[in-house]
Formats: structure tokens, sequence, C-alpha cells
């Protein structure tokens, strides 16, 4: 039997041959979809080059930067709320009215009043990837087992060391599950305001390589940027299934 691995190798090696073959015998026009072969020389190209490194570290500056501020916001604001109906009831429908709000909505406004700087990505990003954190953070607060929170409040632990102590470690595979979550819709916002907003970092360079016709640039280009956001996400599963593994 294949191992998962083996089975995901064979895939991407299947999907690999693919694409070469149906751009070599030209069942896909080469001027819709260039070659494998002439793609991966093209990322082998962008590897050596200082310009892509600099762009890339632009995307990964500002999609570090909006994840923490929406981190450092929302993880807080969320076990506050999950520890009390009250607030839970207060914040509820403004919560609900705004997260379906999508960052390229608000897009157009933040470029005019941030000017398309590092603070434009930043606060496009936070505001992504805020939601999913608060309301998940929140859940994992308020299903913290009753019988544990029973057993704090015999010990005479007060509200600030139930959180710290008891609600925290209760939530915390929901809030990794969410940051996992925020981690990859911040990468998406990041690129998606150097496409639509002319902000520094791969996605203007998606842009640049487009209106230059350079197509094994531009898939190059994606194929990194999906590099990445793998990345990103191997990272945050480890992560999360090192927390679950200690618990």
């Amino acid at each position: 039997m294949f191992r998962p691995t083996a089975l995901s190798a064979l895939g991407l090696a299947g999907a690999a041959a693919l694409w070469e073959a149906t751009t070599r015998t030209g069942i896909v026009a080469e001027t819709d979809v260039p070659t494998l072969s002439s793609t991966l020389t093209a990322f082998g190209g962008l590897l050596g080059s200082a310009m892509f490194w600099t762009a890339t570290g632009d995307t990964l500056r500002s999609w570090a930067l909006g994840l923490l501020v929406s981190a450092a916001i929302a993880i807080p604001l969320g076990l506050a709320v999950g520890a009390s109906d009250r607030a839970w009831r207060f914040i509820r429908v403004p919560v609900e009215a705004l997260r379906p709000i999508p960052p390229v909505v608000i897009l157009p406004l933040a470029l005019l009043v941030l000017a398309g700087g590092i603070e434009f990505k930043v606060f496009l990003i936070a505001q992504g990837a805020l939601w999913p954190l608060l309301i998940q953070t929140s859940y994992g607060v308020r299903h913290t087992d009753a019988v544990v929170l029973d057993t704090a409040r015999s010990y005479r632990l007060d509200w600030w060391r139930r959180i710290v102590f008891v609600r925290l470690p209760a939530a915390l595979p929901m809030v990794v599950i969410a940051l996992q979550i925020a981690a990859a819709t911040a990468f998406a916002i990041s690129l998606a305001t150097e496409l639509v907003g002319g902000a520094p970092g791969l996605g203007q360079l998606l842009v640049v390589a487009s209106s230059g016709d350079d197509l094994p640039q531009v898939y190059a280009l994606t194929l990194a940027a999906g590099v990445f956001g793998l990345l990103v996400a191997t990272a945050f599963g480890a992560l999360h299934r090192l927390v679950v593994a200690g618990r």
C-alpha cells in the first residue's frame, strides 16, 4: 500500500507530467500557459534575484505584522468575551455585522487614507485575520469543561487566574486552529493588497510581469507564492499537532 506522502508525490508528478505534455503537444497553447520547464527555469532565475527576495521580504513582513496585530487584539478580546455571557451578547451583533465584509471592499478607502504604504497592508491584513481568531478563541473559552471551572472556583481562583490557568489552556487548540486559518487568510490578503493596491511585494512583481506579457515569469511568481503559502500552512499545522500532543 502507498503511504500518504508517496501518493502526494505521485499526484504531483502526474500533474507536472500532464502540464508539460499538454503544452508541448499544443493541446494548450504556450501563449496561454507556458511549459513547465520554462516555468521552472524562470523560477530558478527568481531564486537568484535580489529583487525577488526583497519583494518576498516585503510580503512576509506585512503578513507577519498584520497577523501579530490581529492576534494581539483578537485573542485577549476573545478570552474576555468568551468568559462573560454579557460581554458576548454585547458584541455579538456588531461582530456578525462586520465579519462578512471582505478586506477588498474597504481597500479603496484604506488606500485613500493610508496611501499604500506598509500601514495600508497591515491594516487590511489585520482586519481580515481578526475575525476567525476572535470567534474561535471566544468559542474555545465558552466550551471550557464546567467541572474544571467548578474545581477552580472551589480553590478560590479569581477571574484573572481562571482565565490564564483554566480557560486559556482549554481554548488553546481552537486558538491554534484559528491562527492557522488567519495566517492563510493574512497571506492571501497581503498578496491582494500588492496586486490591487500597488504595495511593494510579490503581488507587485506579478503585476509587472503581467504587463510585460512574460508568462513564464507570471507562472513562476505564482508558483513561488503557492510555495510560501504551503510553508505557512505546514508550519501552523505542525504547531497545532504539537499543542494537541502536549495536552
